[in-house]
């Protein structure tokens, strides 16, 4: 990323991730960013199995309250948050790497299916004026391309971008930020497609309109999402064509 970019994510403060706010008025939509993981592909099975195998590692046990403090953070941070909160002797690098590890074995022996609407919401926006399509996600970079070509969907996106390429993951806005001056689009004219409270703060951050379909319940999405919804299948093409005028509301 070029300085101006990597400035603007580094100005967002950590504790406070609707600095820069979403849009104030409607702006025609030119980029729909997509994360990856439950919001287009089910993986919480995959990400559970590897996040139980580092905490068996450490002598520990998943839990909810646990997995809410990482939810939608890349495997990095997964294993950087679990490895704070537990203040294991192992050190932070090693925990990292039996996290990504695991992660990685599991997209490759693990069936990979879509969520739910997904691939035909993908079609739908691919259907909508001039608008770039890109993905935003926090697994390897080697486990989203796999995934999306095991959907027949992988052809649909003109930049593919993990967190695990930029300074700081999700909540902070670096990878959306990322994509939007790969895909020469101005954050303000990018919708992003989440599933998570932590996604839906980085698309917030980054100055993004955010429709979120939450795969787990999580309070606080709603005073951060542009849009809630319970299904991908509730979200029609006429809508889309609304965001792309700028009309969505």
């Amino acid at each position: 990323m070029d300085a101006a970019v990597l400035e603007n994510a580094v100005n967002v403060p950590s504790d406070s991730p609707g600095t820069l706010g979403s849009p104030s008025s409607p702006t025609p939509v030119r980029a729909f960013i997509f994360d990856m993981d439950d919001t287009l592909v089910a993986t919480s099975a995959l990400w559970r199995d590897a996040e139980e195998h580092l905490l068996l590692a450490l002598g520990a046990k998943w839990s909810p309250a646990l997995a809410a403090k990482y939810k939608g953070m890349n495997a990095l941070d997964v294993a950087a948050t679990i490895w704070r909160e537990l203040e294991p002797p192992l050190g932070l690098a090693q925990c990292q790497r039996i996290m990504r590890d695991r992660l990685l074995e599991n997209f490759r022996r693990m069936p990979i299916r879509e969520i739910n609407g997904a691939v035909r919401l993908v079609r739908r926006c691919a259907e909508v004026g001039n608008v770039a399509m890109a993905v935003a996600s926090g697994s390897p970079m080697e486990a989203i391309g796999y995934a999306l070509e095991q959907l027949g969907i992988g052809d649909a996106f003109g930049c593919v971008l993990s967190s695990e390429a930029v300074p700081r993951g999700k909540p902070q806005p670096d990878v959306f930020l990322a994509v939007a001056q790969q895909l020469a689009v101005a954050p303000r004219a990018c919708l992003v497609f989440e599933d998570s409270l932590i996604g839906a703060q980085a698309a917030r951050a980054a100055g993004m309109a955010c429709m979120v379909c939450p795969s787990v319940s999580a309070e606080g999405i709603a005073t951060v999402a542009s849009s809630v919804v319970s299904a991908w299948d509730q979200v029609k093409s006429e809508q889309l064509e609304q965001y792309y005028l700028g009309q969505a509301r």
